[in-house]
């Protein structure tokens, strides 16, 4: 007698994936009969694919505000916020170091104190600062090009860390007027920007795009 042909193993069935605990897979929130077979992962995978980005970014949202933990992109974006406009010259821990002053920093502004920390946190250099202690009074707001009395004089020269300006004359421009925007209203001053000479001063915050 002829014996008959074994049957044809049946096609294997694809096992299901585990959720992984903590999952934000929809698929975690369908009703069990539907997730049996594969066709119901498969369709969803999609989903998955194209809102996993989202929820990432919701579950991190803390971080995006978090000077120390930001995107440098997103950094930039807080800063204006607060009407902090930095040079290109100003890298990125320098612009941290902005949003992590805040208040601080924008509390001080128009004092000594204030543009020391401008100067130290923000741009990673050295402040020297003097000035006669003598006033005078005008009728309206000083013009910086009119030479201050003999008797009222002030001087502000800023180091920035060694090599920071070489061949890039624009970085001293661009400091300059940062640092007259932080100087008191209607207070005309010599203000000088060059490299200090020391090359072991840590570049710290500056050190921005050439």
């Amino acid at each position: 007698m002829d014996r008959l042909p074994s049957p044809a193993p049946a096609p294997a069935v694809p096992a299901v994936p585990p959720l992984v605990p903590g999952s934000r897979s929809l698929r975690a929130i369908l009703p069990e009969s539907y997730r049996q077979g594969d066709f119901a992962d498969r369709f969803i995978a999609g989903f998955d694919d194209t809102l996993a980005p989202l929820i990432t970014s919701l579950d991190c949202l803390d971080a995006y505000f978090d000077a120390r933990t930001a995107p440098d992109h997103f950094v930039s974006w807080m800063l204006g916020w607060s009407n902090t406009a930095l040079p290109s010259c100003v890298g990125p821990t320098g612009r941290r170091n902005a949003l992590l002053l805040g208040h601080r920093l924008h509390g001080l502004r128009g004092t000594r104190s204030g543009l020391d920390l401008l100067v130290r946190h923000v741009l990673g250099g050295r402040l020297e600062l003097a000035e006669s202690g003598g006033t005078h009074v005008t009728t309206g707001p000083e013009d910086p090009s009119v030479p201050l009395p003999a008797a009222s004089w002030a001087r502000v020269r800023v180091l920035l860390p060694h090599g920071t300006s070489a061949g890039r004359p624009w970085v001293a421009e661009d400091v300059e007027e940062l640092v007259r925007q932080w100087l008191p209203a209607h207070v005309a001053a010599d203000v000088t920007v060059e490299d200090d000479e020391d090359p072991l001063l840590v570049r710290g915050a500056s050190g921005g795009e050439a």
